[in-house]
């Protein structure tokens, strides 16, 4: 998650990181969506592999 405030700060202040896409992986399903839900509200491509 620290990686994930980091990304989402970034972008609030208008300077996304310009990345590719982030692949999340996890075996918490609603820890993983939350990820996912987080980074794509901001823009960033995202991707989840299955656990």
């Amino acid at each position: 998650m620290p990686v994930v405030t980091l990304l989402e700060e970034a972008a609030f202040h208008g300077r996304p990181f310009h990345i590719g896409t982030v692949y999340v992986h996890g075996a918490n399903p609603i820890g993983a969506e939350t990820v996912v839900r987080s980074l794509s509200h901001w823009k960033y491509r995202v991707r989840r592999a299955a656990a």
